[in-house]
């Protein structure tokens, strides 16, 4: 099979897919959140590029076909720039989050000396320390063991859990008291290293495994949905983690925009 054919293949099998998984989850009384990635960004410029406008299209284009409540979105413009063709394809006005805001301040010395923001650390070094970190000691292990890292941590937890208490759902430990049942699907325009410290609170999983395991593509779209269960708690799963199914649609490349390994183009 050629490339293009391929290619093709792909993108139907995605497409299949996905439909699928629309046609079954709007039948699903619960609340989803997508944790939407930025597209490709340009740094410089506080926008996206030019290929990531055309990945932002082919997004807006998936989502328009979708039931969307509630759009939220960063301050940074490539989270602006990425949303605004959402929003405009499905007649939503946008609300602004400034907590979802990329993190700032979260940087660290490696092992060469260079200066780099905490979330590109090197997995494999990450992985080889023993213990491996929990989520009640992470912050106390190099080199996650400056204290600013964890009092910004601790501003992500109570601004995520006003928001769910907003929603409808009180968190008490680490799960969610059902106060008021809530079924809307809303659209989050955030970060790379943002978007995962969101998912490690969340999910209740160490922020540094997160970061050092998992990678979410500019404009992909990772889905967190609340569970409910009949004595009246709540707990978020993750139903998909950096999914770019309108990047294949499409026929665009992916962007390795966030990427560090030494064998990544």
């Amino acid at each position: 099979m050629h490339n293009r054919e391929f290619s093709q293949a792909i993108a139907m099998l995605f497409k299949a897919a996905y439909t699928t998984f629309i046609q079954k989850s709007e039948l699903e009384a619960v609340m989803k959140i997508y944790i939407i990635r930025h597209a490709e960004p340009d740094y410089p410029n506080n926008t996206i590029t030019p290929p990531g406008h055309l990945e932002a299209q082919a997004l807006a284009t998936r989502l328009s076909g979708t039931k969307i409540d509630r759009i939220y979105h960063s301050p940074l413009g490539r989270a602006i720039h990425t949303m605004q063709y959402t929003a405009d394809a499905m007649g939503i006005k946008p609300t602004l989050l400034p907590w979802t805001a990329e993190l700032e301040g979260w940087n660290f010395q490696n092992p060469s000396g260079k200066t780099e923001v905490i979330w590109n650390a090197d997995n494999s070094w990450i992985r080889e320390q023993r213990p491996f970190p929990s989520s009640e000691n992470w912050h106390q292990l190099p080199p996650y063991d400056n204290p600013a890292f964890h009092d910004k941590y601790e501003e992500i937890r109570l601004n995520s859990d006003r928001f769910f208490q907003e929603n409808g759902y009180q968190r008490e430990g680490g799960r969610y008291r059902i106060v008021e049942p809530n079924r809307d699907t809303i659209a989050v325009f955030c970060h790379l290293g943002f978007g995962l410290a969101w998912l490690s609170h969340l999910l209740e999983l160490p922020l540094p495994m997160v970061w050092a395991g998992f990678w979410i593509a500019p404009s992909s779209v990772t889905t967190v949905v609340m569970e409910e269960r009949a004595h009246g708690w709540a707990a978020p799963r993750c139903y998909g983690v950096g999914d770019v199914g309108h990047i294949y649609q499409a026929g665009l490349p992916l962007s390795r925009a966030g990427l560090v390994a030494d064998n990544i183009d």
